[in-house]
């Protein structure tokens, strides 16, 4: 497939104008070229990532908070808990519109914390409210900022305090469309960068199999999502184990966002469908299952896929790093190398593709899909209340 400016998504540029879908194909597309030149871009700071991080991170008293709302808070979500399991760092994720409502509930006046903040634009209320409540809650506040914005309110402000750092992704990740797509994955693998414990070396090994798995599989992941929106199921479903989790929750939300909610989308474990998520199921549901790589978990991804068949009620799909069983339809490439951490973003991105797909085909906008405005690109009406700590 030809993924030129001209070809883009297999739709050509006068088809996406006509579609108001441009921005959408693009900043999906871009990310095969992204996520290399993110690489090189973190290599050339390394030196100013450790200054800042290095000590903070060999603190065995410091507290982690990965923060963000919506989609930039999925990112936390989907990746620390890999990041736990190292058994390194005292790290969890707490999304500002929790952080920014019961501070007190996540907050110690005397615990050293670094603040970890995902944000596309760097100007949410809420994004700009948890720095400032962590600053005024804990003695030693540390904050580093993951954004897409240089003209941010949060990027802005790192110049201003010895105590922020702010790592700005490449700027074409400031999506211009609604749906945050090359902003998320790039965020992502930087805070992945900046955090997994693992060598420089591993870590872009990860990157660059990712690219060339995502490469190797975007045509499939078009065709396959255009049969999947000709069947034109009503509710879906997106279900992974351990940090594939968080990345079905995101897949989730981006087809809710692009077909501005006439789909219904949801997300689950594996295990914890059948405590009565799986009440979502009909004849006109899809579920997508993302299967880990990890031997021991995809027992149980197979498990759920073996009894969804047998109910024989939704339609089943499989994202899956090797062939399982003919008779399911699946979508597999070589990606058996991949922890789950880096494959998720495949499957993010399958999802960012079928969520565009699906836009299309209810007429809707995918740059915009909600041009009445209930909805916005970057959260509107919402009223910080000032932080009283209590005695």
């Amino acid at each position: 497939m030809n993924n030129s400016q001209s070809q883009l998504l297999q739709r050509n540029s006068s088809e996406l104008t006509a579609l108001k879908a441009q921005h959408t194909a693009t900043e999906i597309s871009q990310q095969l070229q992204l996520w290399p030149a993110l690489t090189a871009h973190l290599d050339k700071i390394q030196t100013q990532l450790e200054l800042f991080l290095a000590a903070l991170l060999n603190n065995p008293e410091l507290q982690v908070i990965l923060t963000g709302a919506g989609t930039s808070a999925f990112v936390g979500e989907a990746i620390v808990p890999m990041l736990r399991s190292q058994n390194r760092l005292d790290i969890h994720s707490v999304a500002t519109t929790d952080l920014v409502s019961n501070p007190e509930l996540y907050l110690r006046g005397d615990r050293p914390t670094l603040l970890v903040s995902f944000a596309r634009s760097g100007n949410s209320p809420e994004s700009v409210a948890a720095v400032e409540i962590v600053e005024q809650l804990v003695t030693q506040s540390y904050h580093l900022f993951i954004t897409c914005n240089e003209d941010g309110l949060l990027a802005v402000s790192a110049a201003e305090h010895e105590n922020r750092f702010c790592l700005l992704m490449p700027s074409v990740t400031n999506d211009q469309s609604f749906a945050m797509t090359s902003s998320y994955t790039c965020m992502y693998l930087a805070a992945l960068h900046c955090l997994d414990n693992s060598s420089l070396a591993k870590k872009s090994q990860q990157r660059e199999l990712l690219s060339e798995y995502c490469q190797q599989s975007l045509d499939t992941f078009v065709d396959q999502s255009r049969c999947l929106v000709a069947k034109k199921f009503e509710r879906l479903v997106f279900l992974g184990s351990g940090g594939l989790q968080g990345n079905a929750r995101e897949a989730a939300l981006k087809c809710m966002e692009l077909t501005a909610g006439q789909l219904v989308a949801s997300y689950d474990s594996s295990l914890g469908f059948r405590h009565g998520p799986k009440f979502i199921v009909n004849s006109k549901t899809l579920v997508v299952v993302m299967r880990s790589n990890d031997s021991y978990t995809q027992q149980y991804d197979d498990d759920i896929v073996a009894e969804l068949r047998r109910d024989g009620i939704a339609s089943v799909l499989v994202l899956s790093s090797e062939a399982i069983d003919d008779s399911i339809p699946q979508i597999s490439q070589n990606g058996a190398d991949l922890s789950d951490v880096y494959q998720g973003l495949a499957w993010v991105m399958f999802a960012q593709i079928l969520g565009f797909q699906l836009a299309i085909s209810l007429g809707l906008s995918p740059d915009n899909p909600c041009p009445s405005g209930e909805v916005n690109r970057v959260v509107q009406g919402v009223i910080i209340h000032p932080v009283s700590p209590h005695a």
